[in-house]
């Protein structure tokens, strides 16, 4: 049961009405590779600004606390370097979403090098916290 907060007096005998709730200054990200079109090969290296550089296997996800402003999401799967530039509110919770993906002439790569570029692909999703 949730509590609601109630007026309170003063000692010279005013009625005071609480703050009204302040909301959460803090904001999110997170970056993950489990989406179902993923290749499931080659490992992808992703920082944040210029934060430590973490290394996401397929099933990896990290979450981040971040301050409110303009970032950078920088990621690379070792033959393609991508770039994103974001913003996050007070309060907002943003997911990026690695993919290694395969493209049209990998089969025939592959079979002929025995090695097959994998593109990727990088999907953003964002929501506000209550």
């Amino acid at each position: 049961m949730p509590i609601t907060p109630a007026p309170v007096e003063t000692s010279r005998g005013e009625s005071v009405e609480p703050a009204a709730h302040a909301p959460d200054p803090r904001a999110s990200v997170a970056v993950g590779r489990q989406h179902p079109d993923d290749a499931r090969q080659r490992q992808v290296m992703v920082r944040i600004d210029d934060g430590p550089t973490a290394t996401l296997v397929y099933g990896d996800r990290i979450t981040l606390e971040l301050a409110p402003g303009a970032h950078v999401l920088r990621a690379n799967n070792t033959l393609f370097w991508k770039r994103v530039p974001f913003t996050v509110e007070p309060g907002e919770h943003v997911e990026f979403t690695l993919i290694n993906k395969t493209g049209r002439m990998t089969l025939g790569l592959l079979a002929l090098l025995g090695a097959a570029p994998l593109f990727l692909q990088i999907d953003c999703r964002r929501e506000r916290r209550p």
